[in-house]
């Protein structure tokens, strides 16, 4: 009770880890009774892993609770719309980028700008209005040769040769994510490439329970960063921790029967951890004045990978800007994926906790490695401090470290 973000702003029993756990096990036994708010108690969970973390007998909660969720999505006990997304519009390579274009094109219609960052709200959301940010103009993956480095026909130079997965947000809401991965990574030494023909981590799917999508998306991404035919990579990397660890734990369970599958996951290394092992964290040269940042640790990071100092070696190291340390940064931001869907009001409230923690540092910018929680923490900063910027951990080593910086800081 005292480390699940659920319970600490619903205070019922039931949206506890134990209170979970009773309840699947009642309706694997056939209680009648369970069958009204049963699926809405499954999927109040963030899958965060802090129960987990904190359980002597390191119960795994949330894969108890994921395979639950499959049972209902193999029984379809979910909703059509959301079947038809996972199942049809997130594994095709083509229908997801066209409905993409379409909505950034008919933006008028459905969202409108807010003024301050040009983000976007949700026209027809009610209060509060949904924010998200705006679809870009040119999704990264579809980029021409000259200005992303694309699978290779032969493997590159005499560096540690680093593959980037790009994942969803940074293909299609923050492409200047990816770019600042691949740019870092060049200036650390690597040869880096971004394999042609990867899609989506699969975790959107996997979350909910839709297992028939996460392998097919699992095939997908295999084959990508892994081909039979193609250069394979030293290490596989990417902007958001939740892309890599879907790949490097779930994307093995998900193709038990493909040894290649578990190669990619032992070579899958979360960007904070392969950019400090380059180099990344070596302080060169004297500090000089700039903003202060502060680092949210997503779930996946400090939990799955057990990664918490490499992020701040980073930041540290940077000579334009300072950091500065938040209270509880690793409490999960409510995100969760579908959590923020399906329990936007629980997620929200979630959010604001760690907006406090943010604004309270005296921090004027806040980086994150999770896509998830860019835009959960993106809509709830902004709601309370408008302007307040949200970054990648790329992002940030790039722009107050090896860019060129075209006026004094």
């Amino acid at each position: 009770m005292a480390v699940c973000p659920v319970y600490s702003v619903a205070r019922r029993e039931a949206y506890v880890a134990r209170g979970k756990l009773m309840l699947i096990q009642a309706h694997r036994e056939g209680d009648p009774a369970l069958t009204r708010k049963y699926r809405q108690v499954i999927t109040s969970c963030l899958l965060c892993g802090s129960c987990t973390q904190s359980c002597p007998n390191q119960v795994d909660t949330a894969a108890v609770v994921q395979a639950a969720r499959a049972e209902l999505v193999a029984g379809k006990k979910i909703g059509w719309f959301k079947r038809f997304v996972l199942k049809r519009i997130l594994p095709s390579w083509r229908l997801l980028p066209a409905l993409l274009r379409g909505a950034r094109r008919s933006r008028a219609l459905w969202a409108k700008k807010i003024p301050e960052d040009s983000g976007l709200y949700i026209r027809f959301s009610g209060k509060p209005r949904r924010r998200i940010p705006p679809i870009a103009r040119k999704f990264f993956l579809s980029r021409d040769e000259s200005s992303v480095p694309h699978t290779p026909q032969k493997p590159p130079g005499t560096g540690l040769k680093v593959a980037v997965f790009v994942g969803c947000v940074s293909n299609y809401l923050r492409p200047q994510a990816a770019e600042a991965t691949v740019r870092v990574l060049e200036e650390l030494g690597a040869d880096v490439w971004v394999p042609r023909g990867q899609g989506c981590c699969g975790l959107p799917s996997f979350g909910v329970g839709e297992m028939e999508s996460a392998r097919k998306l699992a095939a997908r991404n295999l084959e990508a960063l892994m081909p039979a035919d193609g250069p394979i990579p030293d290490t596989i990397t990417t902007p958001c921790a939740s892309c890599a660890a879907m790949l490097k734990e779930h994307l093995p369970e998900l193709l038990p029967d493909e040894p290649r599958a578990r190669e990619l996951a032992e070579r899958v290394v979360p960007f904070s951890r392969l950019a400090a092992k380059l180099g990344g964290g070596a302080v060169k040269g004297e500090k000089v004045a700039g903003p202060l940042v502060c680092f949210h640790d997503p779930c996946h990071l400090s939990r799955t990978f057990g990664e918490k100092d490499a992020p701040r070696q980073l930041l540290t190291s940077m000579p334009r800007a300072g950091f500065i340390e938040m209270d509880h940064p690793c409490k999960c931001c409510g995100h969760g994926g579908s959590f923020n869907v399906a329990h936007y009001d629980l997620s929200q409230a979630i959010a604001r906790r760690k907006v406090e923690s943010v604004l309270s540092s005296g921090a004027d910018l806040l980086v994150t490695e999770c896509s998830g929680c860019l835009i959960q923490l993106a809509e709830a900063v902004g709601r309370k401090r408008p302007g307040f910027e949200v970054i990648t951990t790329p992002e940030a080593l790039f722009r107050f470290k090896f860019d060129k910086p075209t006026s004094p800081p």
